[in-house]
């Protein structure tokens, strides 16, 4: 009996001890963890487990910690296993029910939020979370119950009694629904509002004689009733009643009375109802105007016009008013920010097109399209320095969901300034990164190739590149004049031609050479090196004199020395 005794006290003391253990250590890991040391953390939490395999702490923090790690099905499981431990654990059940619900898993996260419902019975929201899922689920009768207890603890409310009037008639329960509308009415007598609805489901139901019953009776108590007015709408409609209808309608719209919302959706009504006429357009547009005159600084309706008129293709410039508007009272406001972006590219308005991208750098730093075209007007304007500020902090500040298309053309306009800066490594670097977001970037695939040549670097990638350009668009002149320029600099004189003549023809006129928006004096230029090199040199020269004569600012210092002399000259370009 005595050894029995001892050996008991030894198991006791041993138990104890690890108890001891596994609460240091626990407590440990928990400030590591507290202190953002999740790798000494894992490690700790670990620990724990080979002390004792079952702690549900230990399992849960690692479920944790692996979600953090985006190891999502591993971290579920040794959440599981922590709940399966201790059940009674809301602090456990609790997150792995909302990491469920986010996922979408519904089904799997109902009976957690069943169990914290049995543990926790005052919790409003878990049982506002259960009444939405058995809905959603189909079990009508248990999302009835559950808005019971829920009414039991926040008291008798307009949105349960509704909820609870929608399931019984989806349950085919008319009696119950009407008498849950009915206590409404009872326990708020003096709230019109209720009545109103009541009225309004019997509308529903195609009764429109027991819903004007309803709406007479209110109206006797308040005829300015909006709820009512706005009723009554549906009731005109249902019995035909368009002048009515129409009256009405507009006595609401012009109310200063009337909220926005209920604006809103008159509106929207309006839109649906009218026809394709443009009489009807005409009706619409003017009551615009005139609620806008009434609720001058309320985004949502100035966005309305807005859409309104893009959808009825007036104009334009209408809009661009309402999206200005719309800046001046929410500067953040995005939508408004994109439509003048692309309004404004649309009409080449660079001055404008400034300063909303300026605007949307600052509002929206993330998205990159407008740090792109911020940085092609301030390198079009040769404020090379600020440009390439713009858009490094744009790449650096784009988001997962930026357009490749657009990362690629920001790169590349990153590589057009870095080589006019004269730094010809970083620009080709940013070349291939544009190439990288989108290979079929033909304009970055263009200057990266000529600006090879004019370096007389890497000739045979300058070629494969700028052949890429001449496939994919065979009839632009520009990319036409850069393939036969690379040509004529690795001496393939004879196959630069034809495609030189395509840019500059034969038979072209003196007038059009010197007038021609697609050309320019150094494709005149290059067209006269070309055929000098192929034995025409009285036409190289006619060129190069008539390259002097257009005198724009992409001709180069040797050109000038070439007509004159009436002689090719070799120089470097940079």
């Amino acid at each position: 009996m005595r050894l029995l005794h001892i050996i008991l006290l030894m198991c006791l003391c041993q138990y104890s001890f690890a108890q001891t253990r596994l609460d240091y250590f626990l407590a440990e890991a928990t400030k590591s963890r507290m202190q953002g040391q999740w790798s000494r953390a894992f490690d700790l939490y670990n620990h724990c487990l080979e002390i004792d395999s079952c702690s549900p702490e230990a399992l849960f923090q690692l479920g944790r910690i692996y979600f953090y790690l985006r190891q999502d099905s591993v971290g579920l499981d040794y959440m599981y296993r922590s709940v399966e431990l201790d059940d009674s654990n809301v602090y456990y059940i609790e997150p792995l029910a909302a990491i469920l619900l986010r996922q979408g898993c519904e089904g799997e996260a109902l009976p957690l939020l069943e169990r914290i419902s049995e543990l926790q019975g005052g919790r409003s929201d878990v049982l506002s979370h259960l009444s939405s899922i058995y809905a959603r689920m189909g079990r009508l009768e248990d999302a009835i119950n559950a808005l019971d207890r829920l009414e039991v603890l926040e008291g008798k409310m307009s949105q349960l009694s509704n909820e609870k009037f929608n399931l019984y008639m989806q349950m085919g329960d008319s009696v119950s629904a009407f008498a849950e509308i009915q206590s409404l009415c009872d326990e708020y007598p003096a709230d019109l509002y209720h009545r109103v609805n009541m009225g309004s489901y019997y509308l529903q139901l195609g009764n429109s004689e027991k819903a004007l019953e309803i709406y007479d009776q209110v109206r006797r108590e308040d005829p300015k009733n909006i709820p009512l007015q706005m009723a009554m709408l549906d009731y005109y409609i249902m019995v035909g009643k368009d002048s009515l209808y129409e009256t009405t309608r507009d006595s609401i719209l012009y109310s200063r009375e009337t909220e926005t919302d209920k604006r809103v959706v008159l509106i929207q009504q309006m839109i649906q109802r009218m026809s394709t006429d443009s009489a009807d357009v005409e009706r619409v547009i003017e009551r615009f105007e005139k609620v806008i005159h009434l609720d001058s600084t309320n985004v949502e309706l100035l966005t309305m016009y807005a859409a309104f008129i893009e959808y009825s293709q007036r104009s334009k410039g209408t809009i661009r008013d309402l999206m200005t508007r719309v800046l001046a009272l929410e500067p953040d406001n995005e939508m408004a920010t994109q439509w003048l972006l692309q309004y404004y590219v649309e009409r080449t308005d660079y001055a404008s097109l400034e300063e909303i991208c300026r605007r949307g750098v600052n509002y929206h730093p993330k998205e990159l399209l407008y740090s792109y075209f911020l940085g092609m007007i301030l390198c079009e304007n040769d404020n090379y320095d600020e440009a390439l500020s713009v858009l490094e902090r744009g790449l650096r500040s784009r988001s997962e969901e930026t357009r490749r298309a657009v990362i690629s053309n920001a790169f590349a306009t990153k590589g057009d300034i870095l080589y006019k800066l004269g730094r010809y490594k970083e620009a080709y670097l940013d070349y291939d990164s544009a190439l990288v977001y989108n290979k079929e970037n033909v304009l970055c695939m263009n200057n990266y190739a000529y600006y090879l040549s004019l370096r007389n670097e890497n000739l045979d990638k300058a070629e494969e590149l700028s052949y890429r350009t001449i496939k994919a668009e065979p009839d632009n002149r520009t990319y036409l004049d850069t393939y036969a320029w690379i040509l004529f600099m690795k001496g393939k004189y004879q196959e630069a031609q034809p495609y030189m003549d395509k840019v500059v023809p034969r038979d072209s006129t003196e007038e059009f050479l010197l007038n021609d928006e697609h050309t320019s004096s150094v494709i005149l230029e290059h067209a006269g090196d070309i055929a000098w090199m192929c034995g025409d040199q009285l036409y190289a020269v006619y060129l190069w004199e008539l390259a002097v004569r257009r005198g724009d600012d992409s001709a180069t210092p040797m050109l000038y020395k070439k007509a004159k002399k009436k002689k090719y000259y070799k120089g470097k370009v940079d």
